[in-house]
């Protein structure tokens, strides 16, 4: 079976990450989430894949070109992003009937054969794998019959008035007739479009919630928890060795005698800790430098941030130029 990974968007919530590199391009504790994305593609017995993309497409196109891979990509350039749905149109020649669509900026696990059990039982055109989200204003909420027909969408609801915490976690089983009548070229999203033409039009859609962590990567907050989820063991990596020992991840060479750490911790190469610091929780990326007796609980220190001497700080996304 084929897939197609959608990771033409800008990355606007992660920045400054995603001023200099797509935010399929980013590193999560040592390893970069596109790759991870196709080694669990593969797992799940994908053998192809179309991977799109947008901003700054050459990094992508480049990093596969580049990578040893267990399956076989073919890269699609847009010079303006499609959107979801465009992006699948303008791939159907390479997809065929029945494919798989995953978001780019996931990091999962989740497996997809509960999704072709409900997708075949109900010969769904399109079947959503869900997963429950603690903020259904965020996300794209998903309202089910008993059978796991879909009977409504609700594109992030106010918390007033959302039915449900069932969320779209980005991967589904799509029939090329969901997106054929779009026109190749346009702009066209799953969501706001696809999905709701299709309700409208009394056409099958389904829904199902197969399990597996899965976690959107696309802000500082959701990012940290998900090296967090990695460095504690919660998400199994698909690469070995990984480095990681404890929950601690360590690239650069200083010595650690005069510094406590506590829980989790990634310390990307090119990074600096001070003596008497203390880090609890705590992902210090390339650049940066936490200066002496600063005390770090729960935060990610971004790029090339100098944070001062004595700091103090819980629950913080630092970028101190």
């Amino acid at each position: 079976m084929k897939a197609i990974i959608l990771c033409a968007g800008m990355g606007t919530r992660l920045r400054p990450l995603t001023d200099v590199i797509p935010k399929p391009l980013i590193e999560i504790t040592g390893f970069v989430l596109l790759h991870d994305i196709l080694l669990h593609l593969a797992s799940l017995g994908i053998t192809e894949a179309v991977v799109n993309g947008s901003w700054k497409a050459e990094m992508i196109r480049d990093f596969l070109a580049g990578s040893d891979l267990p399956l076989e990509t073919v890269f699609q350039f847009e010079e303006q992003p499609l959107g979801t749905a465009g992006a699948v149109r303008r791939a159907l020649p390479l997809l065929g009937d029945e494919f798989l669509v995953v978001y780019g900026d996931n990091l999962t696990r989740q497996p997809v054969s509960p999704l072709f059990e409900v997708h075949s039982r109900l010969n769904s055109e399109i079947t959503i794998a869900l997963s429950p989200t603690g903020d259904p204003s965020s996300k794209g909420i998903v309202i089910t019959g008993p059978d796991g027909r879909i009977i409504r969408f609700r594109e992030k609801p106010p918390p007033e008035l959302a039915e449900s915490n069932m969320a779209n976690s980005g991967i589904y089983i799509c029939r090329s007739s969901a997106v054929s009548h779009i026109e190749d070229g346009s702009f066209s999203d799953f969501g706001l479009d696809v999905f709701p033409g299709l309700l409208a039009e009394g056409r099958t859609l389904a829904a199902d919630t197969p399990g597996g962590y899965t976690k959107d990567i696309g802000s500082l907050e959701n990012y940290l928890i998900a090296c967090h989820d990695v460095l504690s063991g919660r998400v199994k990596l698909n690469v070995k060795p990984s480095g990681i020992n404890n929950g601690i991840l360590i690239e650069n060479s200083q010595s650690y005698e005069e510094i406590e750490i506590m829980g989790t911790l990634w310390v990307q190469d090119g990074a600096t800790i001070e003596s008497g610091c203390s880090l609890e929780n705590c992902v210090v990326l390339s650049g940066a430098k936490v200066r002496h007796n600063s005390t770090l609980k729960n935060t990610l220190v971004l790029p090339d941030s100098d944070v001062d001497e004595g700091t103090r700080a819980t629950d913080k996304y630092l970028s101190i130029f």
